[in-house]
């Protein structure tokens, strides 16, 4: 099967990203970027739908075409779009997405980054026990680098305290490369994040979050072998505790890296049958009857905070209505 790949903006963070998981099955790839373009047998890869007119999607409608949605970290809605639609991959994962029509993904690594396909260097040989660059002030960063200076050899560089220039992207790459341990912090309100799947590519082990009564990635991975705690002091111990066993954190990267090698495979074998046998009306709708309660979208984020992370995230909000009169910078593609 070849659908085209009909793409309504060109800079996607996950543009390279759903180009590798959608390669077996790619056509023609065409730029719309004005929700103008109506195809048949195409993957239409949106974001932010609620921002656009509900009868561009309708037109999508009996037709072959499948919805590829990007950028809902929030759970901000819109989802009445995706009725048009055959069926629909998307990222971040919810339980309020029926399985059978809604195919969620991993969220991959940003556009541009160098994927890894040269050989990795031992967990032994690497300088940095473990490394962390990128803001530290929001969600639960503050609480990660606390726990985890201390432990070194490190390398460390936050970007939004004082005049601190952010590095490239090369040295970027290259840190993780030179990385034992990737601590991967929740982002701006979700616990997923690019870095997580950027440190597999490099062949780093990534360190994982999960709530009390909420394994995220458990639900979104199945049985991962990704280090997860649920405090930064938690994690700080179990890194500590294998410093000086370079044997015991070989064993992890590799069993890691491979897993990680095989679940990429699982993830197109997954797609092609995603699209060579759609549900059908007795798949029952795409979204659960819950995501209607009023305060749901609100209830949903909260699992992915701490009560630190939460006070943050509200302060943030609140300065953001006091001086730009709304809550989200991001309204649309």
């Amino acid at each position: 099967m070849r659908l085209t790949l009909l793409w309504q903006w060109k800079h996607y963070a996950e543009r390279d990203w759903v180009s590798r998981l959608f390669a077996p099955f790619a056509g023609e790839q065409v730029y719309d970027c004005e929700h103008r373009i109506v195809l048949d047998n195409c993957l239409l890869i949106d974001a932010y739908p609620r921002a656009h007119s509900s009868g561009y999607f309708r037109q999508f409608r009996g037709k072959n075409a499948w919805l590829v949605h990007l950028c809902d970290e929030t759970y901000d809605g819109g989802y009445e779009v995706y009725n048009n639609f055959r069926g629909v991959f998307r990222f971040y994962w919810s339980g309020i997405f029926n399985p059978r029509r809604v195919l969620q993904l991993p969220l991959g690594y940003q556009a541009g980054f160098a994927i890894g396909n040269q050989g990795h260097a031992s967990a032994a040989s690497r300088p940095y026990l473990w490394s962390f660059l990128g803001g530290a002030t929001r969600s639960t960063r503050p609480e990660m680098v606390k726990a985890l200076v201390p432990v070194t050899p490190h390398f460390v560089h936050i970007t939004d305290r004082g005049q601190v220039e952010r590095l490239g992207k090369p040295a970027y790459e290259q840190i993780l490369r030179d990385s034992i341990f990737v601590p991967c912090p929740m982002g701006n309100v979700n616990l997923e994040s690019f870095r997580i799947y950027e440190a597999l590519e490099s062949g780093a082990i990534p360190i994982l979050e999960k709530r009390i009564g909420f394994d995220y990635f458990h639900h979104l991975l199945g049985d991962h072998p990704l280090p997860t705690f649920h405090s930064w002091s938690q994690a700080t111990r179990f890194i500590a505790g294998l410093r000086e066993d370079y044997a015991a954190l070989d064993r992890l990267q590799s069993h890691c890296v491979d897993w990680w090698v095989g679940y990429k495979n699982e993830i197109a074998a997954r797609i092609e049958r995603f699209l060579t046998t759609p549900a059908g009306e007795e798949a029952g709708p795409y979204i659960h009857w819950r995501r209607a309660i009023p305060g749901s979208q609100a209830a949903e984020l909260m699992r992915h905070h701490t009560v630190p992370a939460l006070l943050r995230r509200i302060k943030v909000q609140s300065l953001r209505l006091l001086h730009e009169g709304k809550l989200r910078k991001t309204t649309g593609a």
